[in-house]
């Protein structure tokens, strides 16, 4: 697909979230969208970060799954726990055709007992506002050895990081990078992790537990 290409795909799918009949994005200037949703999903990942097949947790209004698919190619899963979410991302890349990404209402803990995903996915890529610990645990069971986990965050990432020590421990993930951009003059960063071992299978555990107490 060639750059002009992508980007029509982008506006047009932009306009899809942001004139949703639900509520998909607090989002709704075009200029907006187009940074804060498009370009925080891309600007700081490399074209090796995502494999061949990744999965985004959490994916909501499809942020930034759809849009590392165009980008970058590659094919994604997309899970949240809001179906009428799922249903009409799903609806709205069909319409616009945009086959490489599927889609799955599903909790991140439950993923694992709904089809054969654990440690399935080159990388996963998290945009929600769990802590470190937390989406560590909803998304490094599902990656392979080597498989890379990207997540999203803003200025208060060191200090979730540093309550994070042990997850990765547990997990079997290490952090390899801090890639620093900006959207709109606001401080945004990739943490990039790599998985380095097998996650013990007992994790994710139970719906909610993740969240209320993550790995210390």
């Amino acid at each position: 697909m060639e750059k002009d290409e992508k980007l029509e795909l982008v506006k047009m799918y932009l306009d899809r979230i942001v004139n949703a009949p639900i509520n998909l994005t607090a989002f709704k200037d075009p200029q907006e969208a187009f940074a804060n949703l498009y370009l925080d999903s891309i600007l700081a990942v490399k074209p090796d970060d995502l494999g061949e097949y990744f999965l985004d947790v959490g994916t909501g209004g499809g942020v930034p799954g759809v849009f590392l698919a165009i980008e970058f190619q590659k094919r994604g899963l997309l899970i949240d726990s809001v179906c009428k979410k799922i249903d009409y991302v799903t609806r709205v890349c069909q319409e616009l055709g945009i086959t490489f990404v599927s889609s799955l209402c599903v909790r991140a803990e439950e993923l694992k007992n709904v089809g054969d995903y654990f440690e399935r996915f080159d990388s996963a890529v998290c945009r929600a506002v769990s802590s470190v610990a937390t989406v560590l645990e909803l998304t490094a069971p599902y990656v392979r050895i080597s498989g890379k986990v990207l997540v999203y965050k803003g200025p208060g990432y060191t200090e979730e990081l540093g309550k994070s020590v042990n997850a990765m421990k547990e997990l079997g993930v290490k952090l390899i990078d801090v890639r620093r951009y900006s959207i709109q003059g606001r401080d945004r960063y990739l943490l990039v992790f790599e998985k380095i071992f097998h996650t013990p299978e007992k994790y994710p555990r139970r719906v909610g537990v993740p969240e209320k107490r993550p790995i210390r």
